[in-house]
């Protein structure tokens, strides 16, 4: 019902998967090329533990095991909120993700920051997976000011 990421020895290429799946059951009606989708991702709301996961999706994945670095999450308010005093890493709650033909994902107003998820703490190039959207009331520069970002495994 549900994919642990972090588990996972090549998350790129899940994050492929999905787009595969996806382009595979819009191609007959949508005619959706692999090449033309990008992956969208929020965060289930109400906040769901994995365990309370009941259903499957009829389209994408829900994914768990991520943490914010930088930041926090308002389950109250179903966004980013400032990270407690004193503590690094917090968990973020289980993801809906899939993939949205074109730019449609992307979302280009100032309540969404692209946040960037990364395979572990050492923030390389090497260990980019991609961005994770997550809802925000702060202006993005602030997060990325402060250094906002998702991984996957934190030790």
């Amino acid at each position: 019902k549900a994919f642990w990421l972090s588990g996972f020895f090549n998350p790129q290429g899940f994050f492929t998967a999905i787009k595969q799946d996806t382009c595979r059951q819009h191609s007959a009606t949508d005619k959706w090329a692999l090449d033309d989708v990008v992956l969208f991702s929020e965060v289930v709301h109400p906040a769901k533990e994995v365990e309370n996961i009941r259903d499957i999706p009829s389209e994408g994945v829900y994914v768990y095991g991520l943490y914010l670095e930088g930041c926090s999450w308002s389950v109250k308010h179903n966004c980013m909120a400032e990270a407690e005093p004193k503590k690094l890493f917090s968990a973020l709650p289980v993801l809906f993700m899939t993939a949205v033909q074109g730019t449609h994902g992307k979302h280009r107003n100032t309540s969404i920051f692209e946040a960037p998820c990364y395979a572990s703490k050492q923030r390389t190039s090497s260990r980019f997976l991609s961005t994770i959207s997550l809802r925000t009331t702060h202006d993005p520069v602030k997060w990325v000011m402060s250094g906002a970002a998702v991984l996957a495994n934190i030790d």
